[in-house]
């Protein structure tokens, strides 16, 4: 979401990528802290996605895209993280933890990579394939992409720092603010007012449309 609002603005493309990681950090570091807390993280399972994700991450975070490149690229990503959200995600209430199957360690560098060069969290991906291979139970699986998101955008923000120096812009700091505001409010709105199945179509359907206006620009 906001990397699809922040495709509206004339923000530079490493200015957009620093602010939508910076807006993933924030937003996942306090549901991390939770997770952790409640004893919902699986940190042998974690640990092992992070060390296939960080290092592509890594590396795509640090690459310099013309804006037709990253603009063309960040469309399709949207697009299928739109598919992703559209899936019906089947929940089991289980006891132990499944396994981590092998193909998920591939899944998490293709992810890692995305991440790094488009500045989504990763989380959106990860999650749909984890319910899909049964690993554990919903908590276990929200505490897993919580801290998926929050160390893949630590990592590529870090390389961006480095690679291309500071580039958030003063313009961004509202933002900032507007999503500690808005994480605080969407806690309470979710479980008192909207419905998941409302708020995942609002998402889809922005995201749609500012890819869609991506790729009308661009191609």
């Amino acid at each position: 979401m906001y990397l699809a609002i922040l495709a509206q603005s004339t923000l530079s493309v490493e200015a957009m990528r620093m602010a939508a990681l910076s807006c993933n950090a924030l937003v996942t570091a306090n549901g991390t802290w939770q997770f952790h807390k409640a004893r919902w993280i699986v940190w042998k399972g974690v640990l092992a996605l992070l060390v296939c994700s960080v290092p592509p991450c890594l590396y795509t975070a640090s690459l310099h895209l013309e804006d037709r490149t990253y603009f063309i690229t960040l469309a399709v990503a949207l697009l299928v993280a739109a598919g992703v959200m559209l899936i019906r995600q089947r929940s089991v209430e289980q006891l132990t933890v499944s396994p981590l199957r092998w193909w998920m360690y591939p899944l998490a560098c293709v992810i890692g990579g995305v991440s790094g060069i488009t500045g989504i969290g990763g989380g959106i991906y990860l999650a749909p394939f984890l319910y899909l291979s049964r690993w554990g139970s919903p908590k276990q699986i929200a505490g897993a992409s919580s801290v998926f998101i929050l160390v893949n955008s630590l990592a590529g923000l870090s390389m961006q720092v480095h690679s291309n120096g500071w580039k958030l812009e003063w313009d961004v700091l509202p933002l900032i603010a507007a999503v500690i505001v808005g994480g605080i409010l969407g806690s309470f709105w979710s479980s008192a007012r909207f419905t998941h199945r409302f708020v995942r179509w609002i998402t889809v359907i922005v995201i749609i449309f500012a890819a869609l206006r991506m790729l009308l620009k661009y191609l």
